[in-house]
């Protein structure tokens, strides 16, 4: 299933910046429900090392019509919930029960 992620997140740094939004495709096995973690994992180009990203389900729209074969299966609202450096491979992505 091909999942459009929509993420808002702040920075800690600075509360008072205005939050950024982040916007990704996933293939998962099943769409995910509401409270469900999704794990993404990227290479960061810069530092040559695996981050690991943790995103907490917190909306789910599945769409109606496939137009195309590139349109995503659901949309989905997650919210950051933790991220960690890896030393594993580069990996598309996991979908972790609740």
């Amino acid at each position: 299933m091909k999942v459009l992620v929509y993420c808002k997140y702040f920075n800690f740094k600075n509360l008072l910046d205005k939050p950024k939004i982040e916007t990704f495709v996933v293939n998962l096995p099943q769409i995910p429900k509401v409270g469900e973690t999704i794990v993404v994992e990227r290479i960061s180009a810069q530092k040559q090392f695996v981050i690991i990203f943790e995103y907490i389900v917190t909306a789910v729209q599945l769409n109606a019509s496939k137009e195309s074969t590139d349109t995503a299966d659901a949309q989905v609202n997650a919210c950051l919930n933790h991220c960690w450096e890896g030393t594993s491979n580069f990996k598309i992505t996991n979908f972790l029960e609740k």
